[in-house]
């Protein structure tokens, strides 16, 4: 429902409940009009000035404390005071029949809506048998106890007092439900405010954390540049002090430091394009998930061709965000990437699973594992941020030594099981270097 239709639909439920009020308090004095045209046009010639006046009274002091009970909002203890003010001035106005003036039974019908109105069901039906035992006493003395004309007025006066019981209990419950929904609405909304602020502050923490792993990610780089790029800059250096030095003097000595320092530039050339593939992972854009997983598996055959690597990618994978692939191919780049530096191993597996809504990626080696310094470093480094990529999608990271040797990162990540149509894998076989899981089971 809109805005506009629930300000509609409250704005017509407002005036309905505006319109029954009305009604029913109009009704009320209408009623008491109605009764007192009766007694004073139906009471001549026993009709006199003193009670005439003292029944006008009666009827202006009625008149007055249902206006004070309907139109304030009063409290508990005031709203039995009127009750029993009205009360009170009902039965000595029936009683003043008494003096010659005809009986005004219409009063007793007002009096028992306000206590159905007004007090609660248990209370109201007491006070309601109540007025109906005083309005029986006080036809009782008015007819001398003459039996044969109290029965029928008694009677017929029945119907009547439980319809307008029954119908001020229902208004009465329809003010207490419009009270309630109003309470619910009001409770609604200061929810949806709370929601709202919750949600402004979960996009600022989310900005928070994505800009501190920005951070992470720039501090993660620059450091590796440093160690990679820094180091063959500063051997490159040297070995061109020492040529220049060499030229004259050994010839051959110097041709051959020129070599080492074309190889040391080579090597420098390909660490920058690695840290630009970091920086800037276009394959992930263009390719499936699988496919860019296949693409850095080739990559790391060129890098490390003592390094034999499998690929197990047949499974059926659910529709994937962007965020997850992209987190899932730094994954398999940061733990590759540390497995080239520092694992020195000569087995690795890269498999991808898809089951139970659980989405799981595993990395295994059979390297030096957790004793290598290195690890240790890379560890500090690469996985923390791996850690908080995936701990952002709901997922998780699990990393330790493997048995018998050598170390393995687990990524597990819940995805809804929605199977799309087609597979979005396939099986990637490097040429030459890498195995498939059924011909050649990974074995440490």
């Amino acid at each position: 429902m809109s805005s506009r239709q629930e300000i509609d639909f409250a704005a017509l439920s407002a005036s309905l409940e505006r319109t029954i009020t009305t009604a029913g308090i109009s009704s009320a004095f209408i009623t008491i009009a109605i009764g007192y045209l009766i007694t004073v046009l139906t009471t001549p010639p026993e009709l006199t000035p003193v009670n005439f006046l003292t029944f006008t009274v009666l009827q202006v002091l009625y008149c007055a404390v249902l206006w004070w009970l309907a139109r304030k909002h009063l409290s508990e203890r005031l709203v039995a005071l009127a009750v029993v003010l009205l009360s009170l001035l009902t039965l000595a106005t029936g009683w003043l029949g008494l003096t010659g003036l005809q009986w005004d039974w219409l009063l007793y019908l007002v009096t028992a809506s306000v206590y159905f109105g007004a007090l609660s069901l248990r209370k109201a039906i007491v006070a309601g048998a109540l007025l109906y035992l005083s309005m029986m006493v006080n036809l009782g003395f008015l007819d001398q106890w003459q039996w044969s004309h109290i029965y029928p007025s008694l009677l017929s006066l029945f119907p009547a007092y439980v319809f307008v019981a029954v119908f001020s209990l229902v208004l009465h419950i329809l003010s207490v439900q419009k009270e309630r929904a109003e309470t619910l609405v009001h409770q609604l909304e200061e929810s949806n405010a709370e929601l709202e602020e919750a949600h402004r502050q979960l996009q600022k923490y989310a900005s928070e954390v994505e800009e501190l792993a920005v951070v992470r990610e720039r501090t993660r780089l620059a450091r590796e540049i440093h160690d990679t790029l820094g180091h063959y800059l500063s051997i490159l250096t040297i070995q061109l002090e020492t040529i220049s030095k060499l030229q004259e003097r050994d010839p051959a000595r110097a041709a051959v430091e020129i070599a080492e320092a074309r190889r040391v530039a080579s090597q420098s050339m390909q660490e920058v394009r690695n840290a630009i593939a970091a920086l800037r992972p276009t394959s992930i854009a263009t390719l499936t998930l699988t496919g860019a997983i296949a693409q850095l598996g080739r990559e790391f055959e060129q890098n490390a061709p003592e390094t034999a690597l499998t690929l197990d990618l047949d499974t059926r994978l659910p529709p994937i965000s962007p965020d997850l692939q992209v987190a899932l191919y730094r994954a398999v780049q940061e733990t590759l990437t540390n497995v080239r530096k520092h694992a020195n191993a000569s087995k690795v597996l890269v498999r991808l699973r898809y089951e139970d809504e659980l989405l799981e990626l595993l990395v295994l080696d059979n390297g030096l594992g957790p004793s290598s310094n290195a690890n240790s470093q890379a560890e500090g480094f690469g996985l923390v941020g791996l850690r908080e990529r995936i701990e952002l999608l709901g997922g998780q990271v699990s990393h330790g030594p493997a048995e018998p040797a050598g170390y393995r990162v687990t990524v597990q990540v819940p995805v809804p099981p929605t199977p799309i149509p087609e597979t979005i894998s396939e099986r990637a076989t490097l040429p030459e270097k890498a195995n498939t899981a059924q011909e050649s089971p990974f074995a440490i």
